[in-house]
């Protein structure tokens, strides 16, 4: 019996799908040890893991909050804060005195810079239990982001009446005194945290700090060099002993500390940044450069990289490259005064005194605008008045985190950001277990499908991926081979076209795989999968044929032949035959959510941003947990610069089980 012919099977047992369904089965799920089980992967920092056991609780306990609240824990504990404020509102609706919903939703949305909500939500706990010192904490810590520092010490001080061993509260207060000026006080509050926890790194860390504000240099460098002794592998304490070292003006202790913290934590922009600039100063040019291509490496948008490397290379003679960078800086910040007189004097050495003159003219512009009596200077820069554009262009990523990041913690490594491939049904070989529990994850199934593999009888299991299946190329022809023969004799061609066609897909033999497919459709022209897999086919084989297009193109092309044989770059294929394959499967089959996905796919190589995003759209709306088109989705709108819809979309496909979304989180959404 062919795949389609399940079609009716569907029919013949809908009365029992029904019947079965009245039973409450998503009952028999046991809500407690879902919980419990979340619990523990949240204790050993398994924050993946803990997300995906407390949707299974939700799932059979809609109004179990505590899922919900535990949920919006490891969220935020993935740096997915807006994820985690939606799971404690959602607490919050179910139980709306739980207090410690109100607390954490109140850091969360400090995290997202958004301080007066958090001030209310630590309000309304503290209106339910006015005696939590933690509450009183945090919201001293939005008081001090807000820079109402005396309010900041009111509330530490609240804490501390309610508890006096709590040595953050005494920490905290401390930095808040060294902000208003009572530094006495703050070195004393200081003291006390450290009395209270003599091994807190953080707190040797932050009173060698205020020391160094303080200009006791010498008391500075006592305080990280034990905070170094406590925790060696920690990159902050190095960083900012670097600075007190740069003090002292000892380049060569700086540079020294400088290479541990990026021994220590390899993405470190920020401390890339400071060590170009300190090379720079010692001639050591090339090294310079070195870090400033690191430093665009993980901050492509970050103005002063450009500007100083366009200063370096103008000390180098190297005119051309400093001209593209001080172009690159007015390209990010177009009224950057300093890249258009740099610029302006690059252009003179290079002889173009026409481009020189204007550079020059349009700073001196800037500048009379910005010293005129009549003018606003704030008029300057209002097509940059959000301040978000400003941190965007000018901060430099630095989390200070160890080499070997926390378990658990996704969002601190380095991912390839790239959206996931097309779906297609492929032939599920056997696995081992433990390589099997990671495929499994990424298995999609319709109806038609799932009755397909219960009751072939041929042992075949076909799945909706997005990934490649590990087989062997023997064992899949073998296994060809010997379902040809079988499908064969029960008499079903396409079918047997159709594996044909799947386990030549996998292999990667494109032409015999849809010359499979074709016969498929010739036996049975509605064979929906079989368009499906055929047009994704096409799809893989017209990228490929161009991927190799392109490389043969960039290796044969020589300075020689540059000019007289240079042809224009190729054109993209338009997948007009892979889009026609799709439209006819959404003609037969158009509940299938993997069509829509696949097409918009297709339409988001050919920068058809909006009509994919309605095909993604399509995807989610008969396939609400298909994880995979909220991520393309989202990286769609993060292109079209629509982040909050982007980031909504990221926090769902991480929920669904993409690590990588919470990575992107992170760069783009905090």
């Amino acid at each position: 019996m062919s795949i389609v012919n399940y079609k009716s099977r569907i029919q013949q047992i809908a009365l029992f799908v029904f019947l079965f369904s009245a039973i409450p089965a998503i009952s028999q799920i046991n809500y407690k040890h879902f919980l419990f089980a979340g619990q523990n992967d949240l204790h050993k920092n398994e924050y993946l893991d803990a997300i995906n056991k407390f949707n299974i609780a939700i799932s059979s306990k809609q109004d179990g909050f505590e899922a919900y609240f535990l949920r919006g824990i490891a969220k935020f504990s993935l740096g997915d804060f807006q994820g985690a404020i939606n799971d404690f509102s959602k607490t919050i609706s179910i139980h709306p005195l739980y207090v410690r919903a109100y607390h954490y939703r109140g850091i969360s949305r400090d995290r997202v810079y958004d301080y007066a909500h958090a001030i209310s939500d630590f309000d309304k706990a503290l209106e339910i239990d006015p005696f939590n010192p933690e509450v009183y904490m945090a919201r001293g810590d939005t008081k001090m982001h807000l820079n109402d520092n005396h309010g900041a010490i009111e509330d530490y001080s609240a804490a501390i009446n309610f508890d006096d061993d709590i040595a953050a509260a005494w920490l905290n207060r401390g930095i808040a005194n060294h902000f208003v000026g009572q530094n006495e006080q703050a070195l004393n509050d200081v003291n006390k945290a450290i009395y209270l926890d003599y091994f807190n790194v953080e707190a040797w860390i932050k009173r060698g700090m205020i020391k160094y504000e303080l200009d006791s240099i010498q008391e500075a460098l006592e305080d990280y060099n034990h905070a170094i002794s406590l925790e060696e592998d920690r990159p902050f304490v190095y960083f900012q002993r670097a600075l007190t070292y740069l003090k002292l003006e000892d380049t060569t202790a700086t540079l020294n500390d400088y290479n541990k913290v990026l021994e220590l934590d390899p993405d470190n922009a920020l401390t890339y940044y400071n060590r170009a600039l300190i090379r720079s100063l010692k001639r050591q040019y090339d090294s310079a450069l070195l870090d400033y291509n690191k430093v665009i490496g993980i901050n492509p948008y970050n103005v002063y990289t450009y500007f100083n490397r366009g200063v370096l290379y103008f000390e180098l003679k190297k005119f051309r490259k400093a001209e593209e960078d001080f172009s690159t800086a007015i390209e990010i910040f177009p009224d950057f005064v300093g890249a258009y007189v740099n610029r302006s004097a690059v252009r003179e050495k290079m002889k173009n005194r026409r481009g020189a003159a204007k550079d020059h003219d349009y700073a001196m512009y800037l500048i009379e605008l910005a010293n005129s009596d009549e003018v606003n200077p704030e008029l300057l820069y209002r097509k940059y008045a959000d301040s978000a554009y400003f941190k965007k262009i000018i901060e430099l990523e630095a989390d200070f985190l160890s080499g070997n990041m926390k378990k658990g913690r996704i969002q601190f490594q380095r991912v390839p950001i790239q959206p996931k491939p097309n779906f297609q049904l492929v032939y599920a070989f056997n696995l081992p277990d433990s390589i099997y529990k990671d495929y499994q994850k990424t298995e999609y199934f319709d109806e038609i499908i799932s009755v397909f593999n219960a009751n072939n009888k041929m042992g075949i299991r076909v799945v909706f991926t997005t990934r490649e299946w590990p087989v062997s190329r023997e064992k899949a022809l073998d296994e060809l081979h010997r379902l040809d023969s079988a499908i064969r004799i029960a008499g079903d061609p396409s079918t047997a076209f159709f594996m044909r066609g799947v386990v030549n897909g996998m292999l990667q033999n494109y032409n015999i795989a849809i010359s499979a497919y074709d016969q498929a459709i010739e036996h049975d022209n509605k064979f929906s999968y079989a368009y499906l897999n055929r047009g994704t086919t096409r799809f893989e084989l017209d990228e490929f044929i161009f991927s190799e297009q392109e490389y043969t193109n960039a290796v044969t092309i020589s300075r020689s032949t540059f000019n007289k044989n240079q042809k224009e770059k190729n054109d993209p294929p338009d997948h007009k035959e892979t889009l026609a394959d799709y439209d006819k499967v959404i003609g037969l089959n158009p509940r299938l959510p993997f069509v829509y996905y696949n097409r918009a796919n297709v339409k988001l190589r050919l920068k058809k941003f909006h009509r994919a995003i309605d095909d993604y759209s399509m995807a989610i709306k008969i396939e609400p947990d298909m994880a995979e088109a909220y991520y393309n989705r989202a990286l769609t709108l993060l292109y079209l610069k629509e982040e909050k819809l982007a980031c909504k979309d990221l926090s769902k496909a991480g929920e669904l089980g993409i690590t990588e979304a919470y990575n992107i989180i992170k760069r783009y959404c905090n």
